[in-house]
C-alpha cells in the first residue's frame, strides 16, 4: 500500500476529484514552508446544504400573512368545491303512508278484541254497557261509499283521542278490580298514542286542512263503584273495537282513491 506522503496518495485523492491543492498536501509540503502555511492552503469541502433548512426559512410569519390576504381576495379559489348536489328527495307516496297508517289500525284493533275477550273472563257482564262520555261511531257500513279523505281522517282522529282520553282515565280510576289488567291497559294506550301520531303525519304528508283544536273536554268524574268501573272498562273497549273495525274498512277504501 502506499503511502501517505507519497505519490500513490496525491493520485488517489486527485481520483477521488478533490482537486489540486489538496493533491499538494497529499504529496507532502516543502521543507521550507511552515505547518501554518500548509494550513492555509488547504481547501475545505464544502457540502450542499440540506433543503429543508431554505424551505423552513421561507415560511415565517409575514409570508403566511401575505398567502392568508391573497386568499382572501379569491375565497372561490380558495374553497375547495363541494359534491355535486343529488336529485331532489322524492315526496313519500301517501299510499304508502296510509298503508303505514291501516297496518298500525289493525293491529291495535287486535290487541282491543283480545284485552276485551281478558276482561269478559274475568267480569262476564252481559248485555250492552254505555257511557255518555263515549263518541258516537262515525258512520254505518252501508254508508262507506261517500266517504272523502279529509273527513274521514279528521273525525277518525278526534274520535280516537277520545278513546285514549277514557283508557287513561280508566287506568287511574278504574279502582283496584282492573289493576290486574294494568299492563294491557298500559300497551293498549301506547299504541293508540302512536295511531294517532300517524294519522296526523299523513294528514300533513296529504296537505289537509288541520281541523281546529277542539275545547278542552271536562274532567270524567269517578265511577260510582268498583262495579261501575267494570262496566265502564266494557263500555269503552267495546267502543274502541267497532270504531277500529270501521276505521280499517274506510282507510282501504279510500286507498283505492288515491
Amino acid at each position: 500500500m502506499p503511502e501517505r506522503g507519497g505519490p500513490g496518495g496525491a493520485d488517489w485523492l486527485t481520483d477521488a476529484g478533490v482537486g489540486g491543492a489538496a493533491g499538494g498536501w497529499a504529496a507532502g509540503e516543502p521543507a521550507g514552508r511552515s505547518p501554518r502555511a500548509a494550513r492555509r492552503r488547504r481547501v475545505p469541502l464544502r457540502l450542499p446544504r440540506p433543503r429543508c433548512a431554505s424551505t423552513s426559512a421561507s415560511l415565517r410569519p409575514g409570508v403566511c400573512c401575505l398567502v392568508l390576504v391573497a386568499l382572501s381576495l379569491w375565497p372561490d379559489r380558495a374553497a375547495a368545491p363541494g359534491p355535486p348536489p343529488g336529485p331532489p328527495r322524492a315526496s313519500p307516496d301517501p299510499r304508502a303512508e296510509l298503508d303505514s297508517a291501516v297496518l298500525l289500525t289493525r293491529s291495535l284493533l287486535a290487541d282491543t278484541r283480545q284485552l276485551a275477550a281478558q276482561l269478559r273472563d274475568k267480569f262476564p257482564a252481559d248485555g250492552d254497557h254505555n257511557l255518555d262520555s263515549l263518541p258516537t261511531l262515525a258512520m254505518s257500513a252501508g254508508a262507506l261509499g261517500a266517504l272523502q279523505l279529509p273527513g274521514v281522517l279528521t273525525r277518525l282522529r278526534a274520535d280516537l283521542f277520545s278513546y285514549l282520553r277514557h283508557v287513561q282515565w280508566l287506568r287511574r280510576a278504574g279502582g283496584p278490580s282492573l289493576r290486574t289488567l294494568e299492563p294491557e291497559l298500559g300497551a293498549l294506550q301506547a299504541r293508540l298514542d302512536r295511531l294517532l301520531r300517524r294519522l296526523q303525519l299523513l294528514m300533513s304528508r296529504l296537505a289537509l286542512p288541520q281541523a281546529p283544536p277542539d275545547p278542552p273536554a271536562p274532567p270524567l268524574a269517578p265511577p260510582a263503584s268498583a262495579w261501575g268501573g267494570i262496566r265502564a272498562a266494557h263500555a269503552i273497549l267495546g267502543g274502541l273495537h267497532l270504531t277500529l273495525d270501521w276505521a280499517v274498512r274506510g282507510l282501504l277504501l279510500l286507498k283505492t282513491r288515491l
